[in-house]
């Protein structure tokens, strides 16, 4: 064919009629060889496209397999956390029990706190009662004497001056004016001092008046006395005798009746220690009893747990066993019916997809069972928890019964030991009574007065001399702080410049 067209050029134009064939023959030639190349660059893509698809299927197998290995591990740390949970909480719920046991305070803590609190309380209210009424003495003790109330009016005066220096000129009218009220108050207290002084010496006067008088008296009383004491000796030496008598009778049976308290007081002392006796062996029991059942509602649970976790280890590994069987079976069916590498990967993802949602599933499913083992397990507790608040509240019940039965056994044995003492002191009065009606009426009453005159001049002493203390004591700390008061005022008027008070000038 290469030589046709040479030959063809050799041939005149109007002979050359298979030029359009020649020319056809060209353009195929042309066009297949188009598209050759365009087959040739089409394999090619598909080679790469086919290569690049590759890549990313093993990219995506490898990511898979690591994110499977991630997960065994997962669930590996998952089991360990769990476990280590479980124990936690155990040990927590352990101690929370002990320290609500060891927290439990006995009917004789309680009592003992009580009475401590008490016994504060009432001892801050006598103190707060005691100080207000040193306060209250105190106010009226100062607030009855003239000086201090003088002294107080000055002191109170210089500071009221030396606060207000600069209102001194406004007031010096409404100054002179209490100074003339004060003058005027001053001569009245002299006047009224004065009177005091005459009306005391009256006094002096007529005591010794009434002195001279009862001196007269008593010596003719005396001499009367004299006379009948020796003719009332012999009676009184023969009441003596019978009173001696009546004395060691009495001194006989009160002997006897403390000798019967303490033997009943020893009785019911035996009493209470079998009692207690009795209590701390019913407690002993008690206690033995509730450890027994704690231990065995442990070793209950304990015994569910462990059959529990075989059961599920029994059905993890059978489940295990079934999906590896299942996969390797399923890889088989999936590699004969897969038409190409995609529709492989299409089955195994929905595959896998299936197999994590029955193991989902599955989880759950033994998530609600340990949930409801465990509400099982906290609804016994708490049954037990009440059971035995039941029984300590009735323990307690039948203490505070027995505690109100002792309290009104001993205020009853209180009342009848107050009655004997009650009439026993009737008794030893009237005996006293007795005696001094036999006495003469006259003695014991001089007797008396002279004591409560001794009394009563001991006690003027005493408040005169306190009352003279305590003024000295006030009048001291008036004039320190007058001298203060002073001395600041000086100071004031050194500073300040062209003003001084009216007194000062």
């Amino acid at each position: 064919m290469r030589q046709a067209p040479a030959a063809m050029a050799a041939i005149p134009m109007h002979m050359r009629a298979d030029r359009h064939i020649i020319k056809r023959q060209q353009v195929e030639g042309v066009h297949e060889r188009c598209m050759a190349a365009q087959v040739d660059n089409f394999k090619v893509e598909q080679k790469g496209v086919w290569e690049n698809r590759m890549i990313g299927v093993i990219r995506g197998n490898k990511v898979k397999a690591k994110a499977s290995q991630l997960e065994v591990q997962h669930r590996a740390s998952l089991q360990d956390r769990r476990r280590e949970l479980a124990e936690k909480l155990n040990a927590e719920q352990k101690a929370y029990e002990r320290e609500m046991v060891e927290m439990e305070e006995t009917p004789k803590q309680r009592m003992e706190v009580m009475a401590k609190r008490a016994y504060e309380l009432k001892k801050r209210r006598e103190d707060e009662r005691k100080a207000h009424v040193q306060e209250k003495l105190y106010q009226q003790w100062r607030s009855g004497i003239d000086d201090l109330r003088t002294l107080d009016a000055q002191v109170t005066q210089l500071k009221t001056i030396a606060d207000r220096d600069y209102q001194l000129d406004e007031k010096a009218a409404m100054r002179a004016e209490e100074k003339a009220h004060d003058e005027f108050y001053d001569r009245l207290w002299h006047e009224g001092y004065l009177a005091k002084i005459e009306r005391e010496e009256r006094e002096k006067e007529l005591k010794r008046e009434r002195t001279t008088q009862q001196v007269g008296t008593l010596g003719v009383q005396l001499q009367m006395k004299n006379q009948r004491v020796e003719e009332d000796k012999d009676v009184e030496l023969q009441e003596a005798d019978e009173m001696k008598k009546l004395w060691a009778m009495q001194t006989e049976e009160e002997r006897v009746a403390a000798i019967r308290e303490k033997v009943l007081a020893k009785v019911e002392r035996k009493k209470a220690d079998e009692y207690m006796v009795i209590q701390q062996e019913q407690k002993a029991n008690e206690e033995r009893v509730d450890k027994a059942m704690d231990k065995d509602f442990v070793e209950r649970v304990l015994e569910k747990e462990r059959k529990l976790t075989e059961a599920e280890e029994f059905e993890k590994t059978k489940a295990k066993k079934k999906a590896l069987e299942f996969n390797n079976a399923l890889k088989l069916e999936m590699a004969r019916k897969a038409e190409s590498e995609e529709e492989l990967v299409r089955l195994q993802n929905e595959e896998s997809e299936k197999q994590w949602q029955k193991r989902y599933d599955q989880w759950e499913i033994e998530e609600l069972a340990r949930r409801n083992l465990m509400e099982d397990v906290y609804g016994d507790r708490a049954e037990q928890v009440h059971m035995k608040h039941a029984q300590r509240e009735a323990v307690k019940a039948d203490l505070d019964k027995e505690r109100d039965a002792s309290k009104r056994e001993v205020e009853r044995l209180e009342a009848i030991d107050q009655e004997r003492q009650e009439g026993e002191e009737m008794v030893h009065k009237r005996h006293q009574e007795e005696l001094f009606r036999q006495m003469d009426f006259h003695q014991v009453q001089r007797h008396r007065q002279l004591q409560q005159h001794a009394i009563e001049q001991r006690q003027a002493a005493i408040a005169e001399e306190k009352i003279r203390r305590a003024c000295d004591s006030e009048k001291k700390k008036a004039a320190s702080i007058m001298q203060d008061v002073k001395a600041k005022r000086a100071e004031a008027s050194m500073t300040r410049s062209g003003v001084t008070a009216p007194w000062d000038r």
